[in-house]
């Protein structure tokens, strides 16, 4: 068995070398672990079911729970979803940052991108986030790097004893073990929080005048 490949990187200022080596990786169709403003993030080029299926069976996750899609700023993301005035709202005050909005999907893209007509959208912080789907000519996919329905891991080290080779590229950026990303659900009359992270609760009710579930 071959060992995993795994690049040191300085999340602050990417190598753009890597960044291409990375970039080349999804673009053949293969699975990158790489560092986000929250956690490490599994991977995948968006526009290609055979890597969307390779993410999901790496994760062991059900096609029924859909995955994230970058976008490069908060203007993109009435590409892909109904941006409502509360969807506006929360884009305005909390992204770029730690917070996936589940819109309305304006265009089918299909499972697991979109689930019951909605798509969770992500506008990074992160610097290397940011550098792959600037130099990526197709839409990029993440989710967390752990398999589904387990613990978050915080290094790479864990990542890489949990998914072997079968990543075919680790971006290094040290231990992160700050909060998971907010998911909240904006496609109803009310927001609904999916996931509880780095935005808390009340921080999101203060912006909203309390319509939160």
């Amino acid at each position: 068995m071959t060992e995993p490949r795994i690049l040191p990187l300085d999340t602050a200022a990417p190598d753009k070398a890597i960044i291409a080596q990375a970039t080349a990786v999804l673009e053949a169709g293969g699975l990158v672990v790489a560092p986000t403003e929250t956690r490490y993030g599994l991977l995948a080029r968006a526009d290609s079911g055979e890597s969307l299926g390779k993410l999901y069976d790496l994760k062991g996750r059900p096609v029924n729970l859909p995955t994230a899609l970058f976008v490069k700023s908060i203007e993109d993301l009435a590409q892909f979803g109904r941006m409502s005035p509360i969807a506006r709202r929360l884009a305005e005050r909390f992204l770029p940052g730690p917070m996936t909005l589940v819109l309305n999907a304006v265009r089918d893209l299909g499972a697991p991108l979109v689930v019951n007509d909605k798509i969770g959208l992500r506008v990074s912080p992160a610097p290397v986030i940011n550098m792959l789907i600037e130099k990526a000519d197709f839409a990029v996919t993440a989710t967390s790097a752990n398999p589904s329905g387990g613990g978050e891991f915080q290094t790479v080290a864990e990542i890489a004893d949990a998914f072997g080779e079968r990543v075919e590229l680790y971006l290094d950026g040290g231990r992160l073990s700050g909060p998971v990303s907010t998911v909240i659900d904006v496609t109803g009359e009310s927001p609904v929080v999916l996931r509880e992270g780095a935005v808390d609760r009340a921080e999101i009710g203060a912006i909203l005048k309390n319509q939160l579930i």
